[in-house]
């Protein structure tokens, strides 16, 4: 994400107006949605809290919110011990 902020060219960016015009529908969960903006306010990409707002507000306004979860296998993990 922090590369589709620094330049306007690039897959990244694409990606971004694509979503913001309505052409991709990110997948997203809370946790995801946490981390871009973490991510984003790291000294590495120093975005201005505004511009990080606008991105996670057109994050929400565009995408599809899903609850995580970890689905764990009838017979456990492989090489877990069964009880």
């Amino acid at each position: 994400m922090c590369p589709a902020l620094l330049s306007h060219a690039g897959n990244e960016a694409l990606i971004i107006l694509a979503v913001n015009e309505g052409l991709l529908t990110p997948c997203l969960s809370e946790e995801i949605i946490a981390d871009y903006a973490n991510v984003l306010a790291r000294p590495k990409c120093a975005f201005p809290p505004r511009e990080i707002d606008a991105l996670i507000t057109m994050l929400r306004r565009e995408g599809e919110l899903f609850e995580l979860y970890v689905l764990v296998p009838a017979r456990g993990w492989p090489g877990q011990a069964r009880p």
